[in-house]
């Protein structure tokens, strides 16, 4: 939890030098914004569960993005690139650096996406770059909010604690 708290520390902290109201990510309808992927699947008896995932993607206002991974034991930065939105359902990330998958490094990566409302988007990448194998993922937004409950522990607002 710690890790992911650090993580959000630091996108926030990327997106305080943003001038106006539509280019601070917490407040953003398009696709900019932080994203998380789930991952869902359908059991043998029908039953459809989400599983949430440790990936988060940030695509800032600048053109810029990153990609982190939560580990058990740290969070790393998997990829980072710009992107380019060619039309209101595709757009291209120019991957600068990849390290889970290196071949992807210093490729430009067509993406199919649809925001299906404000907050859930579904995207599409071709594995191969030649678009013979799709890979079809969905990613919520995370939103401005304080948890109720993290790990566990319940969380104390400001004033509240016991001295």
């Amino acid at each position: 939890m710690k890790h992911i708290f650090t993580l959000l520390i630091i996108v926030f902290s990327a997106t305080l030098s943003a001038q106006t109201k539509q280019n601070h990510i917490p407040v953003s309808k398009s696709i900019v914004g932080i994203w998380r992927l789930i991952d869902e699947r359908t059991l043998a008896n029908g039953e459809s569960i989400k599983i949430v995932t440790g990936d988060y993607k940030v695509i800032n206002a600048d053109g810029t993005y990153y990609t982190f991974v939560t580990w058990p034991n740290q969070t790393t930065i998997a990829q980072y690139g710009s992107y380019e939105i060619e039309s209101d359902s595709t757009l291209v990330e120019h991957i600068i650096e990849n390290v889970l998958h290196p071949r992807l490094s210093g490729r430009d990566s067509p993406i199919k996406y649809s925001l299906i409302d404000e907050n859930t988007m579904r995207i599409a990448w071709s594995y191969n770059f030649d678009g013979n194998v799709w890979i079809n993922e969905k990613w919520i937004r995370l939103p401005l909010a304080v948890p109720a409950r993290a790990s566990g522990v319940k969380l104390l607002h400001p004033g509240t604690q016991k001295q």
